[in-house]
């Protein structure tokens, strides 16, 4: 098998893997709406839960996913096994110690913590997100545990458990919603402890469930305070910048919160909402390429294989932007029944709307989104993270400006939408990506964008297609429909009806021609019929 068919099977098995999380992800929010609508408790729901992982990213999230990787595999180069696990139990150690700090930090001081997400809003009214965070800030050591565990199981390419363990998290979460929704009608305060026990314990399950799987792959992690020679120092390089983006990050997110509140007291809650879906195909389509494209642009960077690194670059990106390009297209096209599909209990009707016209907004920046991220593993590979930090943290200001300028703007009393803050979210991904690659070009003159932009073409054209086949279904389902389209059945019937035959005109013709950035796609395709020729044999052999 090629490198590049081997790269798409295990990228297949990661999307696959990715996708059933995404489905238990979607039912997790699908819960969450039940139980608590687009509300302002969502919203405080939304900030407290949001926290933990933004403060693990903040500490130490940048540093484990830039520089895990590429410096274990080069401590295991040189050290063997030993070396690589000296360097993991280390590593995990100062995670656990870090973190649980910062963990305790904030069950002690959640005011100020939560401050930081509504500082443009009344904190009286923040009773019960300081109270929710106060429970969930354990989460941020466990984030942290897992992220080590998923990085060493990915290092030794066992990606089926890091990619599947967010699914117990969501199962947990689920059932907390579900007992909250029965038990809020008449005891609210009891109910309220159910989400804010549930929610920990989800992440706890998310890291517990991977760690059988090290020892199996003959990875054993112990209690070690000192690295092998050169290692902090090697992490600290490529990690340190990664922090400092992490940080104007945490910067950006808090005051999209907080600019929500300016347009809609259910702002934080409108983004999540929409956020599901954004990140659904970036999920299963980008991560999946980045993920297993980092463990091989590692290994040649190690091996001093520049050509095949900017090989990798040039078609990792290449990929990237036929897949997601389509999606977005379809996101801005099938907003309205996507919403749809959160229609229920507390949700109400005339919030699809607003979420809806917000993610159209934000789809926008679907393919700079999945590009940005493949970028950052590619200057952590090249040791040139200082570079992509300053990078991010110009893009940064960028978006922060021109988001406050809108909520002043709202203030103060103009007609300003909320999209306004998903355009900033646009303008940052733009400004980055563009800046990266005009870097990579400086860097590297060889490597040249004409395989990126004829497979963005590809999959604007082709997406283009299957987006307008897509809209035209709506256009002659809906007034058929009438209403029964904002239900969850006739939404669902919507999606698969004109999902199906938009997925059918753009990837059909992507496969029917042969085009090389739909591998990931035929992979999809060759696991399907397989499966299905496995079913029909066992159906012949019951016969």
């Amino acid at each position: 098998m090629s490198q590049t068919n081997s790269t798409a099977a295990s990228a297949g098995t990661v999307s696959l893997c990715v996708a059933l999380s995404r489905i238990t992800g979607f039912a997790r929010t699908w819960a969450m709406a039940y139980a608590l609508g687009a509300t302002f408790l969502s919203s405080s729901y939304q900030v407290a839960n949001n926290l933990p992982n933004q403060l693990y990213e903040l500490v130490m999230g940048g540093m484990l996913v830039t520089a895990f990787l590429p410096v274990y595999i080069e401590m295991r180069r040189k050290g063997g096994r030993r070396g690589g696990r000296e360097y993991a139990s280390a590593l995990f150690t100062l995670v656990v110690i870090l973190l649980g700090i910062v963990s305790v930090a904030g069950m002690v001081f959640p005011q100020a913590i939560i401050y930081t997400q509504s500082f443009m809003s009344d904190q009286d009214a923040m009773g019960t997100a300081v109270l929710l965070f106060q429970f969930f800030s354990i989460q941020t050591v466990f984030y942290g545990a897992s992220s080590v565990v998923s990085g060493l199981l990915n290092a030794h390419r066992e990606y089926f458990w890091s990619s599947v363990a967010p699914i117990a998290n969501n199962v947990i979460v689920i059932a907390t919603f579900l007992l909250y929704a029965v038990v809020a009608p008449s005891h609210p305060t009891e109910a309220l402890y159910i989400i804010a026990l549930g929610n920990p314990l989800g992440v706890v399950a998310q890291f517990a469930i991977q760690v059988p799987h090290l020892h199996r792959a003959g990875i054993k992690l112990t209690f070690r305070l000192r690295m092998p020679a050169g290692a902090l120092r090697e992490t600290l390089r490529i990690g340190a910048p990664a922090m400092l983006v992490m940080g104007f990050s945490f910067v950006t997110v808090s005051v999209m919160n907080a600019a929500s509140y300016c347009f809609a007291d259910n702002g934080p809650s409108v983004i999540a909402y929409a956020r599901l879906w954004y990140t659904l195909p970036y999920s299963f389509l980008a991560i999946p390429i980045t993920t297993v494209m980092f463990t091989e642009l590692s290994e040649m960077h190690a091996e001093g294989n520049i050509r095949g690194l900017v090989r990798g670059i040039q078609s990792g990106t290449a990929q990237i932007m036929f897949l997601l390009i389509p999606f977005m297209l379809y996101l801005i096209v099938f907003a309205d029944p996507l919403v749809a599909l959160y229609h229920m209990g507390a949700f109400e009707a005339d919030r699809i709307g607003q979420i809806a016209d917000f993610l159209a907004a934000l789809a926008l920046a679907l393919p700079f989104y999945g590009v940005s991220s493949y970028l950052q593993k590619i200057f952590s590979t090249l040791r040139r993270m200082g570079v992509y930090a300053a990078l991010s943290i110009v893009s940064s200001v960028v978006q922060v400006v021109f988001t406050l300028g809108f909520a002043f703007g709202a203030q103060a009393g103009m007609a300003l939408p909320l999209e306004s803050v998903a355009w900033g979210s646009v303008l940052f991904y733009g400004v980055l990506d563009v800046s990266a690659f005009i870097y990579l070009r400086w860097f590297y003159p060889f490597l040249h964008f004409r395989s990126i932009f004829r497979a963005s073409l590809r999959g604007l054209v082709m997406g283009g297609a299957g987006a307008v086949a897509g809209a035209a279904v709506l256009a002659g389902l809906q007034p058929l429909m009438g209403t029964a389209a904002q239900s969850i059945p006739g939404a669902f019937a919507l999606l698969l009806v004109g999902g199906v035959v938009s997925l059918a005109v753009t990837f059909g013709i992507a496969l029917k021609r042969d085009v090389p950035e739909a591998a990931l796609v035929r992979s999809f395709a060759d696991k399907f019929q397989r499966l299905g020729r496995r079913l029909l044999r066992r159906s012949g052999g019951r016969g």
